[in-house]
């Protein structure tokens, strides 16, 4: 029996449509009541995880960001604070719910293409807090009159960048670049 070249393509719709629409079914399932697979929390995989079980550990790398150092150095010059004092704390409870989020609700075509989009390249999600401008104004004050009193200026702007990115930066290393004016 032969089909036309259009009875042909009728079915491979119907076969892609069929096979698109199970591998939708199977990813409800596979992600039900769970942050959906691909999803991580600035370098932190949760994808998978319960809600519960996704905030403890968010809790536990959270603590560690918090209480670890962070430090700005360069030959002669070191600018270092602790997260927690310039008023960081990692707020699992809602960062787990943005990581939930992630493909919800269900029937929208921004969560179709956040599911896909986790699947195929992984999802970042945004920890929930950040430091205290004040706080880390007066660390960037801080850092900026050693650097002058070593004859060097520091790129301010740039430098409350790196603080922020330096917070969420886990491992951390010994110590991050200085963005110096050049």
């Amino acid at each position: 029996m032969k089909f036309s070249g259009t009875a042909r393509l009728v079915a491979l719709a119907v076969l892609l449509v069929g096979l698109m629409g199970y591998l939708f079914l199977i990813d409800l399932g596979v992600n039900a009541g769970r942050v959906h697979r691909g999803v991580s929390v600035q370098g932190t995989d949760i994808g998978g995880l319960t809600f519960v079980e996704a905030e403890e550990v968010l809790t536990a790398r959270g603590e560690e960001l918090k209480v670890t150092p962070v430090v700005f150095g360069a030959e002669g010059f070191d600018c270092r604070f602790i997260p927690g004092r310039i008023g960081w704390g990692p707020q699992p409870h809602d960062t787990a719910e943005s990581a939930m989020d992630v493909g919800r609700p269900i029937l929208s075509t921004k969560s179709l293409a956040e599911r896909i989009d986790a699947w195929l390249d992984g999802a970042e999600v945004m920890w929930a807090d950040r430091a205290d401008p004040e706080a880390v104004e007066t660390l960037v004050e801080s850092c900026d009159k050693n650097a002058r009193a070593l004859g060097l200026q520091l790129d301010r702007v740039r430098l409350r960048y790196e603080i922020d990115r330096a917070i969420v930066t886990w491992p951390r290393p010994m110590t991050f670049p200085v963005p110096f004016v050049n």
